[in-house]
Formats: structure tokens, C-alpha cells, sequence
């Protein structure tokens, strides 16, 4: 038994889970939606940050293991075992029960990942990216001794057709290591746009090497977008009330977002901050649509006391994300709407980074007081600030 952590982090005298591998506990349970005018708790907050601060976005708060945070969500490499063999699997999609299919065969003529005993304790792994949640990992059980292993699993993955367009199927075979890390044996990614499943019969794929870095994979893929209405309304010279004036965000709905939960649906709800205010009374957010990757939430969210100067210094962050009543909150993507100068009251801000259609949209409606402007934005796949606050 090793002492002290290795270079994972990992402690040889912690409990090991069902996986055989370290296992940490955090004990954080969500809370139950709230209403848009509603300020959500302090867990909520430290869950969210938890959860979108972690890049494999398997969310270590669930409970998982962390050799299965680091195998999963392809960070670093498990052991130096080469990579050779072969795994063979067939695909199809079963229209009848709108399930995506993948039926694992065997693999044949894997690295030993134990030289000494020539021998292996493979099992294979699968996710469809983009999503690398906890609940989008499917695997099957681990075959002892051998580096011919048989499976004959059929995983499976309820979603739409039309959705499997927009994933990539990533497979990976690791050696299960009951004493410390799995070891990587190869993996295999397919595409699937524009597949046509109409051979299920097993073919064989030749293992490949780690992809690195695996987070392009992420950056590029489609996080949906979000249509949203703006207005800003400059005080009132008649109204005995002293107001600097108010500003609207209607949260109209969404589109495309990823799909977290294992039945190929997410629970995904809008917040929003003004910033550089992140405190209570900033922070404003949309019920939550439950069982869909295209909400419709169409609810308003008003800022009091605000000019329109004051709105040409400030920016607007919405996030949005999937509810998880026993976990934490998942991001699914974000913007920010600004005039983008990168600067607030003569100093520099890194708040201050809209893009060009962001930019845009605000923009309008700042020459456009008392009036309605709407926009269709596309989610940003992080936020850096979202995982600082």
C-alpha cells in the first residue's frame, strides 16, 4: 500500500466505492426551484460554483469517485500501458423505443496492464459527447483476467434521431485497478452527424491513443441559444417617486441546450446578475422547465433603480442551468451583454468581454428607451466568472 497521496491526490487509506476506487463525499443536497423574483440560498450557490468550476463537468459533488472524475473526463492519463487491440460493437437505433443502441461485442488482443501476470481486468466506458455528465456514462462490468474479453452488453441512451447529430460517440477501454488509478487501454470516437443506422451487425475499431486535449471537443460544440428581451425605462419627470429608472429582461426560451439527465432531457432554469453587483439583491431567476432541452420560461425579470447610464457601465451575466434536486446544479452556457470596453469606472474588468452580437443587442437598446429589442444569442460554453462567485 502506497503512503501518503500519489500524483493524482489520491490517499491509499480512503474508502473505495463500487468501482474499487477512492471515493469522496461532499453531502450536498439541492434545493427546490424558485420563482423568479426568488433568491436562491448560499448551498445553492456553492454547488453551482462546484459544479461549473470542475472542467470534466462530472461534478464531484455527486459523490463520484475521483479516479472516475479523472478517467472519465479524460484529464490527464492512467498508467503507461501501450495501446494496441482492437473492440468491436454495433450501433442502431431503436425507433420503436426512441433508444440509441450501442451493443458491445468483445475486444481482442488488449495491452496487459499487469506485464508480470500477462492479464488485464478490462471493461469498456462510453459517453456521447458533448456530454460528459455522471449521467451520460455508460459502462459495462468488468471482465477478469483475460485481454480477450467478451462482453456481449447492449448500452443504451433515450434521446431523439435528430439529436444524435449533434454528438459524437466516445468509447474507451480501461483496466480496472481495485488498489488505485484504471489504466487507459484506448479509446475510439465516432461522429455521428448524418449517420444512418441501418446496419446494426458489429464491426471491429482499431484502439486509438488519448485525444488531447479533449476540452476543444467541448469549446466547439454546440451549447444551444437563448432568446431574450430587453428595455430599459428612464425615470418618469412626472412620478412623485424618485427612481433612476428600471430595466426589463424577458427571458423568452431556449433552444438546442445539452441534454444532462440519462433519459436525454435536462431541467434547465435561467439566472441572471447585473453586474458588477453579485450580492442578493442582484441575482433574479426563471422557474425551472422540467423534462426538456428546449424551454419555454417567457417570465420577466425587473432591475429597479437603475439609469440607462448606469446600464451602459454595467453588464448583464445570464447563466443557465440544469436543476439537480440531490446534486449540483450542471452549467449549460451562458452570455454577457455589454458594450464590452473591458472597463467600469476608468478601471479594467474582465466582466466587460461581450462579443459582437452581445454587444449589438445591448447596444439597441440603449438608443432605443421604452422600447422592447429582442435577440437570439448563442450560449457561451464557459463563463470564467461564473466559477469565481
Amino acid at each position: 500500500m502506497r503512503t501518503g497521496y500519489d500524483e493524482f491526490g489520491l490517499h491509499p487509506g480512503a474508502t473505495y466505492d463500487s468501482d474499487c476506487r477512492t471515493t469522496i463525499a461532499c453531502g450536498i443536497s439541492g434545493s427546490e426551484p424558485l420563482a423568479s423574483s426568488a433568491f436562491c440560498t448560499k448551498p445553492e450557490d456553492e454547488m453551482e460554483k462546484l459544479s461549473h468550476r470542475s472542467s470534466s463537468s462530472l461534478g464531484v459533488a455527486r459523490s463520484d469517485s475521483m479516479a472516475s472524475v479523472y478517467s472519465g473526463a479524460g484529464e490527464g492519463r492512467y498508467g503507461m500501458v501501450p495501446i494496441r487491440g482492437e473492440v468491436e460493437f454495433g450501433l442502431q437505433y431503436n425507433y420503436k423505443a426512441a433508444q440509441f443502441e450501442i451493443n458491445i461485442k468483445h475486444c481482442r488482443d488488449l495491452a496487459a496492464a499487469d506485464p508480470k501476470r500477462n492479464r488485464s481486468d478490462p471493461y469498456v466506458k462510453v459517453y456521447l459527447l458533448p456530454d460528459k455528465s455522471k449521467a451520460g456514462k455508460r459502462k459495462t462490468r468488468v471482465k477478469k483476467h483475460t485481454m480477450n474479453p467478451i462482453f456481449d452488453e447492449v448500452l443504451k441512451y433515450s434521446l431523439p434521431l435528430e439529436e444524435l447529430n449533434s454528438r459524437t460517440l466516445w468509447l474507451s477501454v480501461w483496466h480496472s485497478d481495485m488498489f488505485g488509478r484504471n489504466n487507459f487501454l484506448g479509446e475510439v470516437q465516432l461522429p455521428l452527424e448524418n449517420m444512418i443506422f441501418d446496419d446494426p451487425s458489429p464491426k471491429l475499431y482499431p484502439l486509438q491513443e488519448r485525444t488531447e486535449p479533449l476540452d476543444d471537443i467541448m469549446c466547439v460544440s454546440n451549447k444551444g441559444e437563448i432568446i431574450v428581451g430587453l428595455k430599459c425605462v428612464p425615470p418618469d419627470p412626472n412620478s412623485k417617486k424618485r427612481t433612476k429608472g428600471t430595466f426589463l429582461l424577458l427571458v423568452k426560451d431556449a433552444k438546442n441546450l445539452q441534454a444532462i439527465k440519462s433519459n436525454g432531457s435536462s431541467d434547465p432554469f435561467c439566472k441572471s446578475y447585473l453586474l458588477p453587483d453579485k450580492g442578493r439583491s442582484s441575482k433574479q431567476k426563471t422557474n425551472v422547465a422540467r423534462k426538456t432541452c428546449n424551454p419555454n420560461w417567457n417570465q420577466t425579470l425587473t432591475y429597479r433603480d437603475v439609469s440607462p447610464d448606469e446600464l451602459a457601465e454595467r453588464s448583464l451575466e445570464l447563466t443557465v442551468w440544469d436543476h439537480d434536486r440531490l446534486g449540483s446544479n450542471e452549467f449549460l452556457g451562458g452570455v454577457r451583454l455589454s458594450l464590452g470596453s473591458g472597463m467600469c469606472d476608468g478601471k479594467p474588468v474582465d466582466w466587460m468581454d461581450s462579443n459582437e452580437k452581445e454587444i449589438a443587442l445591448w447596444q439597441r437598446m440603449l438608443d432605443r428607451p421604452n422600447f422592447w429589442v429582442e435577440g437570439c444569442l448563442t450560449l457561451r460554453p464557459s463563463l470564467e466568472l461564473a466559477s469565481k462567485n
